[in-house]
């Protein structure tokens, strides 16, 4: 990564006005790469939740290290088995906003919307939408998969949001009928 990287994923957090989760941070960084914003992660391998980058997650660790995003915790008491339930939000800081909008933009590729509207659109999906969503685009683009073995492998990775599919297919609908997927 280049000296600043870190800063483009904080104009995302901000884009989005903040994300909950790291799962959920991580899916939005790939559709939009896959929309065509100039973001510098391109480590993306297959993983639990789908696509995941190593420089997503360090640079997520940097900017929470250096008080430029601030992470909340919200306690969800505990599963059956005693394992505690957490849900992680980020947000960046609302001095610094000025600064990482003036100094770290990210320009909406030709014919796609600003990062703030893309970054509003994808962020309004819950997690298990874009996780499904992000996934397929990944087995197709990176796996190289189509029809029925990319269904198959859908279903394998991902058969416990199986009541999601569509949701995740509409999603993906309306980015490619609007020209915003690569």
């Amino acid at each position: 990564m280049r000296e600043f990287d870190e800063m483009k994923l904080a104009r995302v957090v901000d884009a989005c006005e903040g994300i909950d989760g790291r799962v959920k941070m991580q899916k939005i960084v790939y559709l939009l790469k896959s929309m065509g914003y100039d973001l510098p992660f391109d480590d993306f391998t297959i993983r639990q939740h789908g696509p995941f980058s190593r420089a997503v997650a360090c640079s997520t660790d940097v900017l929470k290290a250096a008080e430029i995003i601030i992470e909340q915790c919200e306690d969800f008491g505990n599963q059956p088995g005693g394992e505690p339930v957490r849900q992680y939000s980020y947000r960046v800081r609302s001095d610094i906003t000025p600064l990482i909008r003036a100094h770290f933009d990210i320009p909406a590729p030709k014919d796609r919307p600003s990062l703030d509207e893309a970054g509003k659109l994808l962020v309004e999906h819950d997690r298990a939408v874009l996780e499904l969503a992000a996934t397929r685009l990944f087995l197709e683009r990176e796996s190289g998969l189509s029809g029925e073995d990319l269904e198959q492998s859908l279903r394998s990775l991902k058969g416990h949001l199986a009541s999601r599919f569509n949701d995740a297919d509409r999603l993906l609908s309306n980015l490619s009928d609007r020209g915003w997927l690569n």
